[in-house]
């Protein structure tokens, strides 16, 4: 069972959030919270892009000035984005936008097979097709011998990326434009540094109906955004909250981007969008082929104007997402059953799991409350793989850091990373990345299981539409904007039905309904204490709770 803590905000900075937002003190201590400051509540509230910083350092100024010289000069442009969904809508929002001014532009992806990142077969591969001009979207921060190789065949280079930066990024790109250069906690998106790019060229070409154009490319940001995990603060709200609203718009109109529109049906979401849908159901599909094989088709997917052609791509993406969630049940057994019970940082090495594997050590880790890294090795004896943070409170980054000496290629944040660790050194690897995980959990002992922070302790009488109502504009939530945790204690079920395997259906009186996790004898019998999230209901249009936690009362 987990540790409840109990947020105390200061009271006068709760009172002084009431009275300038105009907001109940409910709202204004869950504002609070989130360290929202008084000054900053209407825009945090009302997020719209008139409140997204403009592209102005000189990096941004540099690179637009090159595109615009290669427009000019019809040089051709070539956009290498990724193979997950951060990076294929990076590549299509440039690709998008500078098409607009110019036909002589290619766009292309990795695949897993060969591998992430602007390699050296990727840089060939743009060379014989005759790029001029080489615009990374999603990667290239870690590709400094690529750019200069990229360079020596007589290609520029402007590298577009998000990642942390490593000790030695690119040296020779006409420009390098990873926000994180500037300021390590810069929450873009590999899409969001995409899309002010493409802002920053406009305001080049003079272009005075280019930012209206950009606004409708706001779909593709919002996917990007919320599928990357990326924190839903500063700007990536705005970016992430306008795309969903221009989702929506355009789903009600019938004049949704068709690729979208397509991804909609076959998902089988019904009513407006919200982050959920687009985390949980349009990400994995447009993320499932590049797993398995080539991701090239979920580019073109976003990119086709043809509605036809884009649900004969979505309906493919579909069936391919099933063949992923079959394949990760039967591969998260498998390593399950490899996992070394006394490590802190979970090391499995499994048979070929191809693109899978940031999902299997997502699942590996949640359920064993540690960090977890699957690789497989390969036949020059190095190991490839992801890792991910789960649930912890792990620096992930900060633990491979401490082992980059025994890696090649890398790279990451906090919470997710891609390496490989070099032939020879995968026994002192595991040991290196177990003692930089312990040296964490001694400096901060709750690591492996943070408490669950409650926003209020409340009577279940506050949960009405009211709530809702402000509720609602906290969102999108998700990373850096959790959804609120409020807590009730002495609630009791008065009914009860399974709705589906594991979750329940709870009466808890009062209209009151709730979702709560486990089998139906798992259930309080007697008066206990919850904490919950709250959130529209679908079907009902009513509020209703879903419980994460409780004890007896």
């Amino acid at each position: 069972m987990a540790r409840w803590r109990l947020l105390e905000p200061d009271a006068d900075m709760v009172s002084e959030l009431a009275r300038e937002a105009d907001v109940d003190l409910l709202c204004a201590r869950v504002l609070a919270n989130r360290g929202v400051a008084p000054g900053a509540a209407s825009d945090f509230l009302c997020p719209s892009l008139a409140a997204i910083g403009m592209p102005d350092e000189d990096e941004w100024n540099v690179a637009a000035a090159r595109v615009a010289k290669a427009i000019e000069g019809r040089e051709r442009i070539g956009v290498f984005g990724d193979y997950d969904t951060d990076g294929i809508t990076s590549a299509a929002v440039l690709f998008l936008a500078l098409s607009h001014y110019t036909d002589n532009i290619t766009v292309g992806l990795p695949t897993r097979q060969t591998g992430y990142g602007l390699l050296e077969p990727y840089v060939r591969d743009l060379f014989a097709e005759g790029v001029d001009l080489l615009i990374t979207a999603d990667c290239g921060i870690s590709n400094r011998s690529e750019v200069a190789l990229a360079n020596e065949l007589g290609m520029e280079v402007i590298v577009t990326d998000h990642h942390i930066p490593p000790e030695d990024p690119p040296d020779t790109a006409v420009a390098v434009l990873d926000p994180k250069l500037w300021d390590p906690e810069d929450p873009l998106a590999g899409v969001g540094v995409a899309w002010k790019f493409a802002w920053a060229v406009v305001r080049r070409l003079g272009d005075a109906e280019g930012r209206k154009r950009l606004g409708r490319l706001l779909d593709l940001v919002s996917v990007g955004t919320v599928v990357d995990i990326a924190p839903l603060v500063g700007d990536n709200r705005a970016l992430a909250r306008m795309g969903l609203k221009h989702i929506n718009r355009g789903l009600a109109a019938g004049g949704a981007r068709p690729g979208i529109q397509a991804l909609v049906k076959v998902a089988g979401v019904r009513g407006d969008l919200d982050e959920d849908d687009l985390g949980w159901r349009l990400g994995p599909r447009i993320n499932s082929i590049g797993r398995i094989k080539n991701p090239r088709p979920a580019l073109d997917l976003l990119l086709t104007d043809d509605r036809r052609e884009a649900f004969r791509i979505a309906s493919l993406l579909n069936q391919l997402n099933a063949e992923r969630q079959r394949r990760t049940r039967f591969a998260v057994e498998r390593a399950m059953a490899e996992v070394d019970p006394e490590q802190d940082f979970k090391v499995v090495v499994t048979e070929e799991t191809g693109g899978l594997a940031g999902l299997i050590a997502g699942r590996v880790a949640g359920a064993m409350g540690r960090p977890a890294a699957i690789l497989t090795r390969r036949a020059d004896d190095s190991y490839g793989g992801s890792a991910r943070a789960g649930d912890t409170d792990v620096d992930l980054y900060g633990a491979l850091y401490a082992v980059r000496h025994l890696m090649g290629e890398w790279g990451g944040h906090r919470r997710a990373a891609g390496l490989s660790v070099n032939p020879g050194n995968f026994d002192a690897f595991v040991a290196g990345v177990n003692e930089a995980v312990r040296a964490q959990s001694i400096e901060k002992p709750e690591i492996f299981v943070p408490a669950i922070e409650v926003d209020a302790e409340i009577p279940l009488a506050s949960v009405s539409n009211g709530l809702l109502d402000w509720h609602e504009k906290l969102a999108p939530f998700g990373s850096g904007n959790y959804r609120p945790i409020f807590s009730t204690e002495g609630l009791r079920i008065a009914g009860s039905r399974k709705i589906w395997e594991g979750m329940n259906l709870l009466d808890l009186g009062g209209g009151i309904k709730a979702k709560m996790a486990g089998e139906p004898e798992e259930l309080p019998s007697g008066p206990f204490d919850a904490a919950y999230t709250v959130a529209r209901s679908r079907y009902s249009g009513q509020a209703e709770l879903e419980i994460v936690d409780w004890k007896v009362g």
